[in-house]
């Protein structure tokens, strides 16, 4: 069987690997009922029974999720097969195979165009631009819409005019993909055009259109884009248009938005919630607050989230409420980083209390938020948490108490340089150095012959950054050491520098959501 024979499960997979402009979940209308893993495995399957060796192997590239880079597993092509896939995967087209694609790209069959089409955009030959130009005036409305897929992955700024004009083309998939190409390319010459095909009768024209304004950033079309998100009946159409409001980050959005995080589809209120974070307005302060008491988990979570990049001082109330009873453990991590962003020692008390949450993560991202506040009111809570039974908790807290510094370190931190792991003891130290109380020098002399090489690195530090006698003897004693970096290390901290250079063991809060 050859590609043209192949099930389009199998072939969406293979096309995926060599650059299709995959719809965006935000774009994609949702299914009435998702399907089971079992029967999207036995789709896949079925698909793959009697498929191309060539579509066989970059199928398997794009399953074992490396796309053809790094150290990738054997595929099931030997001999040419496995030749024609690597070339499929390589980004060098010569101009004597644009041609051969032109070919498939004038042909009947589906998959083959949708290859084609993506390989032409890959070339540099004038040959591949002119023949997908040619393409967009095809008779077959097929032909056109793969044309224009392939003039946006081109990035052919050439193309915006011919583009612009199919957003007027007799057949939707033409229209849904000119719009796509325009996006692609991020002309604003085309923002008139697209701002047009926000009309469009076809609601995912109309969410294209809605998307590729946001990529062009294009202020413009705010007032067309609320218009849309207040009124469209497609849920799908609405979810665009909030998405590619916040890629513009316009002030002048924040009212429709407010407002969308009211609407009926949960979609449409967490991209809406998403795209308030992205302008970072306090005038969405009112409406987002209300929002974390959604009944919809994601969307609390984004509201929480985008209090925290509005850095909303009025909001701290609300997110300590969240953080001490939303039952959903995401929302209160988020809450736990929201006031940690925001960085108001008022918070102390709630932070402090969620070190006894329930959940590793929340415990672990409200030592990270106490940390951030640098209030001496979170050192006792702190120093408590020296106990907890998950490590990177206790990592984080070892991390907060170096951040805030206090005038003399807790007994805890000091007996903490002989926890079992060996990432909180290098933490443990590095946090003394900070603190610097000379308490704390007979343990971090003792951490100078910790098995880790990076504890014994940290205590190093540590004790060079303390102007005590005590710690210079400890150093004095380190010069006898056979390792000439831990004798240079030494040498440093006693002639008053720093034995670094030493990174910060910072932790990293919850990583930036995405609206989808």
């Amino acid at each position: 069987m050859g590609i043209g024979g192949c099930c389009a499960a199998i072939a969406a997979v293979a096309v995926s690997l060599i650059g299709a402009p995959r719809r965006s979940a935000h774009l994609d209308p949702a299914p009435a009922a998702a399907a089971s893993g079992a029967a999207q495995a036995r789709a896949v399957l079925a698909s793959a029974r009697g498929a191309s060796p060539v579509l066989c192997a970059l199928a398997e590239r794009a399953v074992d999720g490396r796309g053809g880079w790094g150290w990738s597993p054997p595929t099931s092509a030997t001999g040419e097969a496995a030749e024609a896939a690597r070339w499929a995967l390589d980004d060098r087209v010569e101009a004597d195979a644009v041609p051969v694609l032109l070919e498939g790209l004038r042909g009947s069959d589906g998959c083959a165009r949708g290859i084609a089409v993506r390989l032409l955009a890959r070339s540099d030959a004038p040959a591949a631009s002119e023949g997908l130009l040619a393409a967009l005036r095809s008779d077959a409305a097929t032909t056109r819409a793969q044309a224009a897929v392939g003039l946006g992955l081109g990035d052919s700024h050439g193309a915006v005019h011919p583009l612009s004009a199919s957003l007027s083309d007799s057949d939707a998939g033409v229209r849904e993909a000119a719009a796509w190409a325009l996006g692609a390319i991020g002309d604003r010459a085309a923002g008139g055009a697209l701002e047009r095909a926000l009309g469009d009768d076809i609601s995912r024209v109309r969410a294209q259109a809605a998307t590729a304004l946001g990529r062009l950033e294009d202020t413009t079309a705010v007032a067309a884009l609320a218009g849309l998100l207040r009124s469209d009946s497609s849920d799908e159409v609405r979810v665009a248009a909030a998405q590619a409001l916040g890629r513009i980050s316009s002030r002048a959005a924040v009212p429709a938005l407010s407002a969308a995080l009211g609407d009926r589809s949960p979609r449409v209120r967490r991209v809406s919630a998403w795209a308030l974070g992205q302008i970072e307005s306090d005038e969405a302060a009112s409406a987002l607050e209300k929002a974390t008491g959604d009944q919809d988990e994601r969307v609390r979570e984004m509201a929480v989230w985008a209090l925290g990049e509005i850095e909303s001082k009025s909001a701290v109330g609300t997110l300590a409420r969240v953080l001490r009873q939303d039952r959903s453990a995401h929302v209160r991590r988020r809450a736990a980083w929201a006031l940690g962003e925001i960085e108001d020692r008022s918070t102390a008390a709630p932070l402090s209390a969620a070190l006894k949450d329930q959940d590793a993560e929340v415990r672990r991202t409200a030592a990270w938020a106490l940390g951030q506040l640098e209030s001496d009111d979170a050192v006792a809570p702190l120093a408590s948490a020296l106990g907890d039974a998950d490590a990177e908790v206790r990592k984080r807290v070892a991390w907060a108490l170096g951040e805030i510094e206090p005038h003399v370190a807790p007994k805890e931190l000091i007996t903490a340089l002989g926890d079992s792991a060996a990432g909180v003891r290098k933490t443990v130290a590095w946090a003394l150095g900070r603190i610097g109380d000379v308490a704390a020098v007979p343990g971090l002399k003792k951490a100078l012959d910790d098995p880790d090489p990076e504890v014994r690195k940290a205590a190093l530090w540590a004790l060079g950054s303390m102007d005590h006698e005590a710690a210079r003897d400890a150093l004095l004693q380190v010069l006898k050491n056979p390792d000439a970096r831990v004798r240079e290390m030494a040498v440093r901290g006693l002639g008053g520098g720093h034995a670094g250079p030493w990174p910060w063991p910072w932790p990293m809060p919850a990583p930036r959501p995405f609206p989808w």
